[in-house]
């Protein structure tokens, strides 16, 4: 693709209760996660253009909970895990360039925007697409 990782942070964290909101939150006090790795990413596109990419790794006890957990984040208004990072300055989060993977008790969720230049909606999608499929750091 010729990106390029320009930063990266991560933070592990051990109850996903007071890391969400909304229902995706009332849905973790009856049903703890086991464990949440949360990271962001800004990319370089090599066309200018910068991306910040956040991506949450919620480890569940069962998959049927993993899988009813990513049912709630894929759909729109129900809340979130609480994205990690800041979106930087002139962008934010909105949720538009969302995307999500199962993989048995893990759900992978992750969201893009532009940190700077004008990176196109389909390399926002990509961003995510790829993200979703990175290994909790």
């Amino acid at each position: 693709m010729g990106w390029r990782q320009l930063k990266k942070t991560a933070r592990r964290e051990l109850n996903c209760g007071p890391h969400s909101f909304g229902e995706v939150q009332r849905f973790f006090l009856r049903h703890p996660c086991v464990d949440l790795d949360r990271m962001m990413v800004t990319v370089d596109d090599g066309a200018g253009n910068t991306i910040a990419v956040s991506v949450a790794w919620v480890q569940m006890p069962r998959a049927s909970e993993a899988s009813d957990l990513k049912r709630l984040v894929d759909k729109d208004g129900t809340g979130n895990v609480v994205l990690f990072g800041e979106a930087p300055p002139g962008s934010r989060f909105t949720g538009k360039n969302y995307d999500s993977r199962l993989a048995k008790k893990l759900v992978v969720i992750a969201e893009s925007a532009p940190a700077s230049g004008r990176p196109s909606e389909a390399t926002l999608e990509t961003a995510v697409d790829v993200a979703v499929e990175f290994p909790a750091p």
